[in-house]
């Protein structure tokens, strides 16, 4: 009995792993093409800026929080790394563009955490206000950035692999060594498990779930000047449910809505996993609405899986 516990307590665990382990598998059996390095590339790049998203994500849902305004934080970042870029040179609008996108975290952060207000909504209408600003900033139009060396973030590559890749995975080793490999993470894991207790044990419960926020739109920021930089363009519309994509990989990797539980690495299988049927989707020509349902699907699976293996 001990040993049956065990096996689908470690199934829980790995089932994510294991289902996109599957998923490569009769994806490279039907459509040899999935394998090659040019299309494995491409679904690194293309899913860099959703990665770096869910990876933020992650730190919030973990601290028992949700931030709905990601998306706009991404598309005004963009918008202000064009416009100051235009303004002076493609490495200060850069740069702007990733603080003001870590200030808007900032804001969101404090705000929550000191006055204890709902991050959902919150986070809800402030994405409304930030999306508005961003329109009001463009006129909404797509601000265009003519100095050439401004694309160099999003374009450049490295024996093939691109910058945007580059800077994911980099992002990714980063999260996982805060998360799990410092004092910062721990008390993350303790204020989402139980914020109460955490503070009475000495942590300065407000000041780290805020920060998860900053680190939001950190992450929102730079997956924004990212996509700016490959384009050379502002876009007041980009973006937009890119928050619902994150919320839905950082689930579907098992990442606790309750808090407290969770991993980068389950994240980022949960980002391949929704990315590989997508991609599925498109080589073999079948029609969206199957996609979604499918997505739907696979994401319930996983909610349900989680559940009762954490009742266990």
């Amino acid at each position: 009995m001990r040993f049956k516990n065990y096996g689908l307590s470690l199934l829980g665990d790995y089932a994510i792993l294991i289902a996109l382990v599957l998923a490569v598998i009769l994806l490279a059996v039907v459509e040899p093409a999935f394998l090659t390095f040019r299309n494995l590339r491409n679904l690194l790049d293309q899913n860099a800026g959703i990665g770096i998203i869910a990876c933020g994500m992650t730190f919030v849902i973990i601290a028992r929080g949700f931030d709905l305004s990601v998306s706009a934080t991404f598309a005004v970042s963009g918008i202000t790394a064009a416009l100051v870029a235009n303004a002076s040179t493609p490495i200060v609008g850069l740069m702007s563009g990733v603080v003001i996108g870590t200030m808007i975290g900032l804001a969101n952060g404090t705000l929550i955490a000191r006055l204890q207000l709902n991050s959902f909504l919150i986070t809800l209408a402030s994405s409304i206000v930030i999306r508005g600003c961003g329109i009001a900033m463009s006129g909404g139009y797509l601000i265009n950035v003519t100095e050439e060396s401004y694309s160099t973030l999003g374009r450049g590559t490295v024996y093939g692999i691109t910058y945007p890749s580059i800077a994911f995975v980099l992002f990714v080793l980063i999260s996982t060594l805060v998360l799990h490999r410092t004092q910062y993470g721990r008390y993350i894991f303790a204020v989402g498990g139980n914020e109460e207790a955490a503070l009475l044990s000495g942590i300065r419960t407000k000041i780290i779930k805020g920060s998860t926020f900053a680190i939001a739109g950190f992450a929102a920021a730079l997956a924004g000047i990212l996509l700016s930089s490959k384009v050379s363009t502002g876009i007041p519309n980009s973006g937009s449910g890119i928050e619902l994509q994150a919320i839905a990989a950082v689930v579907l990797g098992g990442t606790s809505i309750g808090g407290g539980a969770g991993a980068i690495w389950r994240t980022v299988v949960g980002v391949f996993l929704l990315a590989i049927v997508n991609n599925a989707f498109n080589i073999m020509n079948l029609e969206p609405y199957l996609r979604e349902i499918v997505t739907g699907t696979i994401i319930i699976l996983a909610v349900i899986t989680n559940t009762l293996t954490g009742r266990k």
